[in-house]
C-alpha cells in the first residue's frame, strides 16, 4: 500500500453481502499493490537480479499484503502472523537473499527449534507462518515453488495423557469452588465487591464442556432457562470472545464467521443457578453478557484464567481412590483426577469429553464439544484408559454359539 486513505464503498441486497463484497474490493486492491510492488522490484534490478533481494524484505512486504487483507484472515490472525514472523523468522533468515532460502535452509531453521526436545507447536506455528510467506513468494514468481512443502516432517512430541476431573471427583470440586466463592462474597475485605464469576462459571463449564473464550461470550439472550423448551433449558453457542490490534475485547459472532452454531441442553441445577445470577447482576451490562467484566466490557479469558489461578490455590481438595482402582497387580494405573492446582478451564472441557464419551458415546462427546470428526475428540479430549470395555460376553456368544 501506498499510504493515501482511499474509500471505497460497495452495496448488496443485504448488510452481509455488502460487506462481503467489499472485504472482496479490499483484497483485490491488496492482492493488485502485491503484484505491483513485485513488478516495481523486477524493473529495479531486473529479473536476473531477484537473487539480490532480501528475504526480510519479501517478509516485510508480505506482512503489508495480509494486514491489508490480501489473505482474509481476521486482523487478530494478520497480527499474530507477523508478530511470529519478526520475531523468529526474521532474526534467523532475514539477512539472506530470497534465492538462499531453499529446502535445506528451511529445514535447518525449522527443525532447528525443536532441537533438544522441546517447542514443538513453536516450530509448527513457524512452518505454516513461513509456508505462507514463501506460497505467496512463488505467487509471484520470484521463486519457482514453496521450499517449506519438501521439509521433512517436524518430530512430534511424546503424547501425554490427557489431564481430566475424573467423574467420582466432578461433584467435590464444584462444591469446593462454589463454598470457595461464597465465603469470599461473605469476607470483608477491601476493593472491588466480590461476585461469583468463578464458580458460576465453572459450573457451567462441566455443565457444557465449552471453551473459555465461549463461555465469555454468552449473552443473556443465548440462554432459555425461564421455561422449558422442547423439554429442556438451553445454552447457545454463538460466538467467542476475542481480541484484535487497537481494539478493546470484541466479541465475533459465529454467524459471520462461518463457524457453527449450537444448541446444548443444561439441567434444571444450572439453569436456577444462571437464574440466580441474572437476578444478582449488579454491574453495567451494555452487552448482556452473562460474564462481564467491570465497566460493562467483555471479560478478557486471561482475566478469568488469572482469578481462576488464584482461586485453585487456595482450595483444599483431597481425592478418594476406591480400592477397585488402586494400581497393584495386572493394574499399572489408576483412576485419578488431575491434581487441582493444575487445572485449568480447558480441563474441565476434556472432562466433559471423556465422561460422555465413556458413559455414551464418543459421536455424542463430538457433538457435545462442537466437534465435526470424532478423530479431534479422541486425539485430544479422552483419557486412554489400560483396561479396554468388556467384549468376552459378545465374543463368546459367537465362538461358542451361545444364546
Amino acid at each position: 500500500m501506498d499510504g493515501k486513505l482511499l474509500q471505497r464503498f460497495r452495496t448488496g441486497t443485504t448488510a452481509r453481502k455488502a460487506e462481503d463484497a467489499l472485504l472482496a474490493a479490499f483484497q483485490t486492491m491488496a492482492a493488485e499493490d502485491a503484484t505491483k510492488h513485485a513488478a516495481e522490484l523486477d524493473r529495479a534490478s531486473g529479473r536476473d537480479q531477484v537473487s539480490e533481494v532480501l528475504f526480510a524484505d519479501v517478509v516485510e512486504n508480505w506482512i503489508s499484503y495480509i494486514e491489508a487483507g490480501g489473505k482474509g484472515l481476521r486482523v487478530s490472525t494478520a497480527y499474530e502472523y507477523a508478530r511470529m514472523a519478526r520475531a523468529d523468522i526474521v532474526p534467523s533468515l532475514g539477512a539472506l537473499k530470497l534465492t538462499d532460502v531453499d529446502i535445506k535452509t528451511c529445514a535447518n531453521f525449522l527443525h532447528g527449534i525443536v532441537s533438544g526436545g522441546r517447542y514443538y507447536a513453536k516450530a509448527e506455528h513457524n512452518r505454516a507462518v513461513l509456508s505462507n510467506i514463501m506460497e505467496w513468494t512463488a505467487g509471484l514468481g520470484l521463486i519457482p515453488g514453496n521450499p517449506v512443502r519438501q521439509v521433512a516432517y517436524l518430530p512430534k512430541p511424546r503424547k501425554k495423557p490427557v489431564q481430566i476431573i475424573e467423574k467420582e471427583d466432578m461433584a467435590e470440586v464444584l462444591s469446593a469452588v462454589r463454598q470457595h466463592g461464597e465465603a469470599q462474597m461473605k469476607a470483608k475485605r477491601p476493593g472491588p465487591p466480590q461476585n461469583l464469576d468463578i464458580p458460576d462459571g465453572v459450573e457451567l463449564l462441566l455443565a457444557t464442556g465449552v471453551r473459555i473464550s465461549e463461555l465469555l461470550a454468552l449473552r443473556w439472550d443465548d440462554v432459555w432457562i425461564d421455561e422449558l423448551d422442547d423439554g429442556s433449558y438451553w445454552v447457545q453457542i454463538n460466538g467467542k470472545v476475542g481480541w484484535e490490534k487497537g481494539e478493546p475485547m470484541l466479541r465475533h459472532d459465529y454467524l459471520k464467521t462461518g463457524k457453527k452454531i449450537l444448541d446444548l441442553r443444561i439441567s434444571p441445577e444450572v439453569a436456577a443457578m444462571l437464574r440466580a445470577r441474572r437476578a444478582n447482576e449488579r454491574r453495567n451490562n451494555s452487552n448482556r453478557a452473562v460474564f462481564p467484566a467491570r465497566g460493562g466490557k467483555w471479560m478478557q479469558p486471561q482475566n478469568f484464567r488469572r482469578r481462576w489461578r488464584a482461586v485453585r490455590q487456595e482450595l483444599q481438595i483431597a481425592y478418594d481412590i476406591p480400592d477397585e482402582d488402586v494400581a497393584k497387580g495386572r493394574k499399572q494405573e489408576h483412576r485419578q483426577s488431575s491434581p487441582i492446582e493444575t487445572v485449568t478451564p480447558h480441563t474441565f472441557r476434556r472432562s466433559v469429553g471423556t465422561f460422555i464419551a465413556e458413559t455414551v458415546s464418543i459421536d455424542q462427546a463430538a457433538q457435545q464439544l462442537g466437534h465435526s470428526r470424532t478423530a479431534v475428540t479422541i486425539r485430544s479430549y479422552l483419557r486412554e484408559r489400560q483396561e479396554a470395555p468388556d467384549s468376552s460376553e459378545y465374543l463368546a456368544r459367537v465362538m461358542y454359539k451361545r444364546e
